[in-house]
């Protein structure tokens, strides 16, 4: 049985020219999220980020950084990381859409979505 901690691994990817960042789109409900997820038991952080970026983006190669940490409205710990792809690519989802739809966003787009508020925090913060 897969042990699920209050604690959760988020991430502001941004496109190879910063004019797009990555969300996850959960078209059933309508609803955005940033790519990530739960850790596994004995997993570290950041091999848990990696993962959820494979399963979730198919991001497999990308540098990262972590950025801290917050509390997400539902009381989980988000571990955040921000990244940078080195070159366009295309996203697929190794889960189809069960954890939704990997999406790129401009700047305006992003901005008028309605996402978890620390989630936008993030995003905006690391994007100059």
């Amino acid at each position: 049985m897969r042990k699920l901690f209050k604690v959760s691994t988020k991430a502001a990817i941004f496109s190879h020219d910063k004019t797009k960042v990555l969300v996850v789109h959960m078209s059933q409900v309508n609803d955005y999220g940033l790519p990530g997820g739960h850790i596994d038991e004995d997993e570290a952080i950041e091999q848990a980020m990696r993962r959820e970026l494979a399963e979730e983006c198919g991001i497999a190669d990308i540098n990262l950084r972590q950025a801290g940490f917050f509390m997400h409205s539902n009381g989980k710990l988000i571990l955040a990381f921000v990244g940078q792809l080195a070159h366009a690519g295309k996203l697929q989802s190794q889960q189809g859409e069960q954890e939704g739809i990997p999406t790129w966003l401009t700047r305006d787009e992003f901005e008028v979505i309605d996402i978890e508020p620390n989630y936008k925090a993030l995003v905006l913060e690391n994007w100059n």
